[in-house]
This record gives C-alpha cells, structure tokens and sequence, in this order.
C-alpha cells in the first residue's frame, strides 16, 4: 500500500475503472469488502452500481460498503478504504 500511496496525490473513483481488464492480487479483509463471488484469473470490470453508500462491482462480484479510494500506478491498482480494508487489482 505504501509503494502506492507514497505516490500519488490524488485519487480516482470508481468508476474510472470501468471497461478495465484486471487480476486479483491481494486484500487485506474486513467486513466493509465482500469478495466471495470473486474470480481469482482475469475479469473487465463492466459494471459499477452505487446504492447508497454501497458500491457493487460486476453485478455483486465485488461488493463494498462505502467508496474507496481509488490509486493506481504502474499497473497495480489500489482500492483503499476509510475502514483499513484494501483491494488490490492488476491491470492487464
């Protein structure tokens, strides 16, 4: 997280991950982060819905109870949330 953090100075939402092809690298859990539909190959990331606070990724594939910060670079893609929790996505 830090490697990624430490180099950006703003964050992206959601949203712009749209349309993407990524991997499933890592997470660190909590109970704000629902990952138990999640593909561990590849998968586009086609859908973003917000609920309220919630925000569904692929129809319930990723499921997180608020928005997080969204960070990428140098294809490694960081979701990090106020909670602690955190996703991380390679882009292929």
């Amino acid at each position: 997280m830090a490697t990624v953090e430490a180099h950006h100075k703003c964050s992206a939402s959601v949203e712009q991950l749209l349309g993407r092809q990524v991997r499933y690298q890592k997470h660190k859990p909590g109970r704000h982060l629902s990952l138990e539909r999640l593909s561990l190959g590849s998968f586009r990331i086609e859908t973003v819905h917000r609920f309220g606070d919630r925000v569904v990724l692929n129809d319930g594939l990723i499921v997180m109870e608020n928005a997080p910060a969204v960070m990428e670079r140098e294809g490694r893609i960081a979701l990090l949330f106020a909670t602690g929790e955190e996703l991380y996505l390679n882009a292929e």
